[in-house]
């Protein structure tokens, strides 16, 4: 009943998938440093507030990131050229284009990609209606390669298209706009079309903004992957003019039996954007006016330039108007233009065909132009050295490491020359950033058509970003582009988006039930095949199948209700519990159920129809008792690692193995009772209705060590002891003890007794396990810490893939050094924190720039360096005599947006705002680029909302965030709210080399006595990252370890001392358990099995798990006859068949977790369980004995009266009185004859004890002494 309770704990079963939350240790360091900000969030929120959406856009990095790597498609493949380049271009363009429909809604990266905040204009402004096209034509920011050329602006959309027509007026006033009808980035000059509307509207603030972020051309002046595309941008560096060479390409083509298509050009109806300039081409198309005196071929004729196919204007031309020098010149100016022009379009007509057979056609260039004139490919390897840029080059730059794979350079310090592999990242928003960017603006349209605003929330948003996120890789899994020519596949494309490790664990976590009861079936079936005996083809009486069968229930039922209860206790299920726990319990939990029913058989025989099973119990009791306790001591030893997953594993198994134990102690002992009326009615097994003949059995070839009690016989005669026996018949004891020819028995036997009683045997058996020893060693030295993560992941999976292609190609992973607040006062700190960070940044794993200084640009030297452009603008006001620097108060008219900002800056002081004494006569930045202080935090404020496009850049992740400000036109009413004391606030930084474990861990070293330095001299802080959140625990694995080995260890001597109140037993068990844990960590070492938490759970549990193969030969060592060789003899011969076949059993078990999908499953458990099991029987059945016929304890059985052997006494009543006696255990006082096995031909007058088959007279056999 109480196991059906437990059962019912089970609908509560709670899988986690959180890769961190099943990694982190709990508790510890490093689970704190990630809940620091939900914490402080959480703690802070009552003093916040919650202004919900109406608060400037979070840092949007909270929403996850997307990752493609490609990898070449065949060995030796260089990234760095034309063919795998272009096909990267063609992965972007696809990803860019793809889209999801959610809430009835099309969704694309555009929509939930990172995007950093335009510019805020004021709500009056002329330009306030194009907040929502602004918003759309500043990009989504991800970091590729294809940045270092022009067609990596082709992805960049926007997305969907955006016509001109959408900018408005402004529109047809921009001629730095490109001529077709919608804006692209591939055709976009941004500095042109800002200085144009520079020139128009002053920007302001804006405009320095733009020149620090370095957004110039954009990607028109990048070079070309391939010059001969069409749109090519005639500011690369490797653009090709086709047009000076268009007649002679079509001449060859069409040599050759091509006609290049002409493009037809598009009628896209009237355009009021196009009136200007149609109106400017049709005064273009007026009749020429030649001087009659000018030879008429004076002037070039437009057949000279353009093919007779081009119109030209055939109005008859005058002859009679004479024209001035001036009039002439300007009509020949004319004529060329309007020449030009004509050929412009000629051109144009043929531009794209013409690309087009070139690229077809390379063979035939030389008939087209000279071998100077070729299009020029640029060296790819020399324009991406030292890495890309983003649009604003000055502030989003992609370190080579990050975007190359395995990046080579001919020498140190000089040019790449090459790569193995590309990738490319796409910052993916917050649900909440999602939400307040398409949530409804006063005043402003939605910006998705179709979208339910009433149903728009952040939940909406999430389901959104994982919709799309799934979407991507399943697409970017299933490409063709990883499948070959023949329809092979040949994975170069490797997606990983923020979701898919959790889906993926979702999945695969989840109980594969035909896998378990293959397991459970297999077992079932060994468990009857050992257990049958047949009578003319009919089960026997003596057969156990029923009770096979039922214990193999009995131990699935308790292993279920187990689980139960772990569900109870809040364990939460995972990979491990799922792949792991129901064979490893099944194959240790059915062994003690082997071991009864071994016992049983011989019990019927010997007891006589009285008590069989308070003997069955008694005999049995001790050997279950010894092992389940200890293996149940080295699970829950396991929980001492602080690995969540592997303390929820250990934990379920200890629980599981403990209702094992309860039910093979109680459940099961009910069932054999019912079992054995069965037997004592003569009924045959399976079939009850049926009656068989009573025949004795053979000595069982799968059987479980006898461990016999610990007694001495006294007092009780011997004849009140026999007459509880009479009801054994001499039939029932005329069965030879003889095992059976040709099997496992008579071999160890007859063989290997015999073989290992040999003096030199012994010495080559030491001899040979000190070399294993030896190599174990070796092996330990060559072991080395790590685990692939791929190993983690199913096989076969997009995430393994990715893993695995991660490993191989790239050493790169982005940190953040978090600065804990609010208790530190960021004014006066302003040199510590440059210090903290420029200490990072000289560890040799950060990527620095040429200025050695970190890569990544961070919010305080950004702040600083808008607080000093600032500045400059406020200076060349001053030196105009804008202001009145005595009264602080602005004079002069239509001053500068920077110096109005400055006033209010210097103005605004803590909760204070006054301009006496001040405007002027302080600086924003003194000259050793200290931020004033005593206006520090309002500065703050004022760099949020005003310069928040480079907040976002900086990804400082403020919390508490500035509150809201915007300047006013009326400086007296600029007063800028001080900001609260950050709590929260993080520094970038790159860092590469990190090859494997080894390396990461002592870069996390590293920057960890960094952070611990400043801690201590009071500035809090941690670092954050992939590195330290995944080998942090590295720091402390030998030491767990050790701790855990020790205390199970000291656990195992405690536990075998007590029950079976030998100190000494105990110490040479647990000495053989310490060889084989050298052994087990030793092969690991050998065959490339790292060192990691999940292999050190298995090195701890194995030391419980060993404790099956040793402590049967001990116990049946003690309570054997004779000298030590004697007592060693009759342990081997008693207890190795049964120990050999209880590890086939426990092997049964975890021969299912060679086919979990999970590689770690199989390399972690299967393969080092199986080298376990291999280890036990080497050390248990070979070295130990030997090591007990030198060494073993003294001997707890002495016979009275000098007999020979022992009688095999019953349950004693509890008035019954039993005396011990003990005795020298020295060669020369034991018994003499040591230990007999007797035949059972003659009468029954003496038996062995322990449940051996006892036997009478002097028909006796020997064995030889070990």
């Amino acid at each position: 009943m109480i196991f059906a309770v437990c059962c019912y704990g089970l609908q509560y079963v709670h899988i986690e998938t959180d890769i961190v939350k099943l990694w982190v240790a709990q508790g510890g360091r490093l689970d704190e440093e990630l809940n620091f900000l939900p914490n402080i969030k959480e703690a802070m929120r009552n003093v916040t507030g919650d202004s919900g959406p109406e608060l400037p856009r979070e840092n949007g990095l909270g929403g996850g990131y997307q990752v493609l790597i490609q990898t070449p498609e065949y060995e030796g493949q260089d990234a760095l050229a034309a063919g795998p380049l272009l096909k990267h271009v063609e992965i972007m363009k696809h990803i860019a284009s793809f889209n999801v429909s959610v809430h009835g809604v099309d969704w694309s990266l555009s929509d939930i990609c990172f995007k950093p905040a335009p510019p805020s204009v004021a709500a009056d402004s002329a330009a306030s209606s194009l907040g929502d096209v602004i918003d759309k034509i500043v990009p989504c920011i991800w970091i590729t390669p294809i940045d270092c050329f022009w067609e990596g602006s082709k992805a960049l959309g926007p997305h969907p298209s955006l016509p001109k027509s959408s900018l408005g007026p402004l529109g047809m006033l921009l001629s730095s706009l490109s001529d077709g009808d919608m804006i692209r980035w591939s055709d976009f000059d941004p500095i042109a079309v800002i200085d144009e509307i520079h020139r128009s509207f002053n920007l302001g603030s804006h405009y320095t903004f733009f020149e620090r972020a370095g957004v110039s051309h954009g990607y028109m002046d990048r070079p070309c992957i391939d010059p001969l595309d069409p749109e090519c941008p005639p500011m690369a560096k490797n653009y090709f003019d086709v047009c000076p060479h268009i007649d002679r390409v079509r001449e060859i083509a069409k040599k050759y039996g091509t006609e290049l298509e002409e493009e037809k050009k598009k009628d896209s109806g009237y355009s009021f954007f196009d009136f200007l300039g149609r109106k400017k081409r049709e005064a273009g198309d007026q009749p020429k006016m030649i001087h009659p005196a000018q030879p008429a071929d004076s002037i070039p004729t437009i057949e000279d330039a353009v093919p007779a196919q081009v119109p030209v204007s055939t109005a008859p031309i005058p002859t009679t108007t004479t024209l001035s020098p001036e009039e002439a010149r300007a009509a020949e100016e004319k004529e060329k233009k309007q020449k030009a022009r004509e050929l412009k379009d000629y051109c144009k007509s043929y531009r794209k065909s013409a690309f087009e057979w070139l690229k077809k056609n390379k063979d035939k260039w030389p008939e087209v132009m000279s071998e100077n004139m070729y299009p020029q490919n640029v060296d790819y390897a020399a324009e991406m050295t030292g890495g890309c840029s983003g649009f604003a080059s000055n502030v989003l730059n992609w370190p080579e490491d990050m975007i190359l794979g395995n990046p080579r350079r001919a020498k140190k310090g000089g040019k790449l020359s090459g790569a193995d592999a590309l990738q490319s990242v796409f910052l993916v928003a917050s649900p909440a950033d999602v939400f307040l960017r398409f949530k409804q603006k006063p005043g402003r349209n939605s910006m998705k058509t179709g979208l339910d605003m009433d149903a728009w929330n952040e939940t909406a948003a999430e389901q959104v970003l994982q919709a799309w996120q799934r979407n991507f890789t399943k697409s970017l899994y299933n490409h063709k582009a990883n499948v070959d020519e023949d329809g092979n596949e040949r994975r170069t494309l490797h997606p990983l988006a923020s979701t898919s490790i959790a889906d993926m664990l979702e999945e695969f976590c989840q109980f594969n039930y035909t896998i378990i009861l293959a397991g459970y079936a297999l077992m079932l079936a060994y468990a009857i095949v050992t257990q049958a005996r047949f009578d003319n083809c009919l089960p026997a009486t003596e057969s156990s199948m029923g009770l096979a069968l039922a214990g193999v229930l009995v131990v699935t039922f308790a292993s279920v209700a187990g689980l139960g209860l772990a569900t109870w206790f809040g364990i939460e299920f995972n990979a491990a519990t799922t792949q792991i726990v129901p064979f490893l319990t099944l194959g240790i939990g059915v062994d003690n159920m082997f071991m009864l029913l071994h016992n049983y058989r011989d019990v019927v025989k010997l007891a006589g129809g009285h008590a069989e099973m308070a003997i069955l119990m008694r005999e049995t009791g001790m050997s279950i008792l010894c092992t389940s306790i200890n293996n149940i001591l080295s699970f829950l030893t396991g929980t001492l690692l602080p690995i969540p997953a592997l303390r929820s594993f250990c934990a379920q198994s200890s629980i599981l193995l403990t209702f094992n134990f309860i039910a093979i102690l109680t459940i099961y002992p009910a069932i054999i009772s019912i079992d054995l009326r069965r037997k004592k009615a003569q009924r045959r097994d399976l079939v009850c209705c049926l009656y068989g003949d009573t025949r004795e059995e053979s000595y069982s070839m799968i059987s479980k060590p006898k461990i016999q009690s610990k007694r001495i016989i006294g007092a009780p005669s011997e004849a009140s002891i026999m007459q509880q026996f009479d009801g054994i018949t001499q039939a029932q004891m005329a069965s030879s003890d003889d095992p059976a020819p040709w099997s496992l028995h008579s071999f160890i036997r007859y063989y290997y007794i015999p073989f290992i009683s040999k003096p030199a045997s012994k010495v080559a058996i030491i001899v040979g396990c000190c070399a294993l020893l030896g190599a174990s060693f070796i092996g330990m030295r060559q072991s080395t810490l790590g685990l692939e993560l791929g190993d983690v992941l199913p096989e076969h999976t997009a995430p393994a893939q990715f893993l695995r292609a991660r490993d191989k190609y790239f050493s790169f992973y982005p940190m953040f050094a978090v600065i804990k607040g609010p208790n530190i006062d960021y004014a006066h700190q302003q040199r510590q924190i440059d210090n903290y960070r420029q200490s990072i940044g000289s560890s040799k794993y950060v990527i620095k720039n040429k200025n050695e200084e970190p890569s990544e640009k961070y919010w305080l030297g950004l702040m600083r360096d808008w607080l000093i452009s600032i500045q400059r603008g406020f200076d060349e006001e001053v030196a105009k005599g804008s202001f009145n620097l005595t009264s602080g108060t602005v004079i002069g008219s239509n001053v500068s947006e920077d110096a109005r900002l400055a006033h209010a800056l210097m103005c605004s002081h803590g909760s204070l705002f006054g301009c006496a004494g001040r405007v002027g006569k302080i600086r924003l930045v003194d000259a050793s680029g200290i931020i004033n202080s005593d206006g520090f935090y309002n500065y703050l404020t004022a760099w949020f909302n005003v310069d928040h496009m480079m907040y976002y850049v900086s990804q400082a992740s403020f919390f508490p965030t500035p509150p809201k400000w915007e300047l006013s036109k009326n400086h007296t009413e600029n007063f800028i709210p001080a900001a609260e004391p950050l709590a929260y606030s993080q520094i970038p930084f790159y860092l590469t080399g990190l090859t494997d474990t080894a390396v990461i861990v002592d870069a996390i070293k590293d920057i960890r006595s960094v952070c611990e330095r400043f801690t201590d001299q009071g500035l809090p802080n941690f670092p954050q990252g992939i590195a330290f959140t995944f080998w942090e625990q590295y720091l402390f694995l030998t030491g767990n370890l050790m701790q855990a080995i020790s205390i199970i260890t000291i656990s195992v001597f405690c536990v075998i001392s007590v029950l079976l109140f030998n100190p000494w037993a105990a110490l040479m068990v647990v000495c053989i358990l310490g060889i084989m844990t050298c052994e087990l960590a030793g092969f690991m070492g050998l065959v490339g099995i790292k060192l990691n938490p999940v292999s050190a759970v298995t090195l701890i549990t194995a030391v419980g798990i060993g404790v099956e193969f040793t402590v049967h030969v001990v116990v049946s060592f003690l309570t054997a006859l004779g000298t030590r060789s004697q007592r060693t003899s009759s342990a081997v011969d008693r207890v190795f068949v049964p120990v050999i076949h209880g590890s086939f059993s426990t092997l049964l078990g975890i021969l299912m977790l060679g086919f979990s999908e999970f590689e770690f499953v199989v390399k972690y458990f299967f393969i080092v369980m199986t080298a376990l099991i291999c280890i036990g029987i080497i050390n248990g059945l070979i070295l130990l004995p030997v090591l007990l016929s030198w060494f073993g304890p003294r001997r707890e059985i002495s016979p009275t009266g000098g007999k020979t052997t022992l009688t095999l006494p019953p349950p004693l009543p509890k008035n019954a009185n039993s005396s011990r006696s003990g005795g020298d255990d020295s060669d020369e006082d034991d018994e003499p004859s040591g230990l007999v096995m007797y035949s059972r031909q003659a009468p029954p007058t003496t038996r062995t004890s322990g449940g051996n088959r006892g036997t009478v007279g002097n028909n006796t056999r020997r064995l030889p002494a070990v």
